[in-house]
């Protein structure tokens, strides 16, 4: 197989630089914590389904993972893709816990969990509609390929109701440990190859070449004052207390502890919070230091791109794959799952 990791999202990781941002007080905000628990369940069960899908015997399949692309003015997004030399699958998973309802007839899903039932938009015509999208996507470069859906329960504890007992839902709603077997009944169904090795390579680049990642301006969505934020580089250990910046190194004034790179998570924090560029006054304002020299070293050890010279510099946030996967928000729980 050839697939790169799944990373967080711009969106989880926005959520994440958000929480590091916030002063002490403002941090346990549920409205914000449980949109944040949404998005990361959400990434924990497609990296579960990613590990099952790892030992698939069939290796002459390309993955691409979190595919956003646009059709005119509207996008539209695939949890995973496979593009095998008979077709492409498009997976989309789902992270919920208890029991789960499908209604064939009413085109209906619901959750009971917790004494509570939720009814959420159903996920099989979610799936249809993606691949009504992609198909659509392709004509604009004259490709007409065999698309198949499955929808996916990450969570190994979920039951899956079929209350009609339809035979179509039992092969398109399945549980994450029955995905070696519906691939393989969905290749049987093929009796020719539709894709050679370098047209599925070519295919691979192509769609990853018009990914458009989505974005979030959480500062806006959820109406953050300023004066809510952390103001300067703020010690990982005593949250609200500000480093000082004394030569190279940072030190909080109240644990004592330093460090040399205490500024990067800031400026990465900065790019998924603010804008993709920053000066070297608006490194200086965030990192609540005077010296331009100071903030062009700075930046510079960040290996940053850049346009302009002097005053006139902005540099650029790096691909996704710069930004540190392991600075989640700590949860009173380790219960992930919807």
């Amino acid at each position: 197989m050839i697939s790169k990791p799944r990373l967080k999202s711009y969106q989880l990781l926005a959520y994440e630089a958000l929480y590091r941002k916030l002063k002490k007080e403002y941090k346990d905000n549920e409205v914000f914590l449980q949109d944040y628990r949404k998005y990361y369940a959400g990434y924990l069960g497609e990296k579960r389904v990613d590990y099952t899908l790892s030992n698939f015997r069939e290796e002459k399949i390309f993955i691409i993972k979190d595919l956003r692309l646009k059709n005119h003015n509207n996008y539209f997004q695939i949890d995973t893709l496979l593009i095998t030399p008979y077709n492409l699958v498009i997976l989309e998973i789902k992270n919920f816990k208890g029991e789960l309802r499908y209604d064939s007839l009413q085109k209906q899903f619901t959750q009971n969990a917790d004494g509570k039932k939720t009814v959420y938009k159903d996920p099989i015509q979610q799936a249809n509609t993606q691949k009504r999208n992609l198909a659509y996507w392709l004509q604009n470069f004259s490709l007409n390929l065999p698309i198949d859906t499955l929808v996916i329960s990450s969570n190994p504890a979920t039951s899956i109701h079929n209350i009609q007992e339809d035979p179509q839902i039992y092969n398109q709603f399945i549980h994450s440990e029955s995905i070696h077997f519906h691939l393989e009944r969905i290749f049987k169904g093929y009796s020719e190859n539709r894709l050679n090795y370098s047209s599925q390579n070519k295919l691979y680049k192509l769609l990853l070449s018009h990914h458009q990642p989505f974005t979030p301006n959480l500062m806006e969505y959820y109406k953050i004052p300023p004066d809510f934020l952390i103001s300067g580089v703020p010690c990982e250990k005593c949250t609200d207390v500000v480093m000082h910046k004394r030569k190279n190194k940072w030190i909080c004034p109240g644990c004592k502890r330093n460090s040399t790179s205490a500024h990067r998570q800031i400026i990465l924090d900065y790019f998924l919070l603010f804008k993709n560029t920053i000066t070297n006054m608006e490194c200086r304002q965030l990192l609540n230091i005077s010296s331009p020299r100071s903030a062009y070293l700075l930046i510079k050890g960040m290996n940053l791109k850049y346009t302009g010279d002097n005053r006139a510099r902005k540099y650029f946030a790096p691909p996704i794959e710069s930004y540190p996967q392991d600075n989640g928000i700590p949860f009173t729980s380790n219960h992930i799952f919807l």
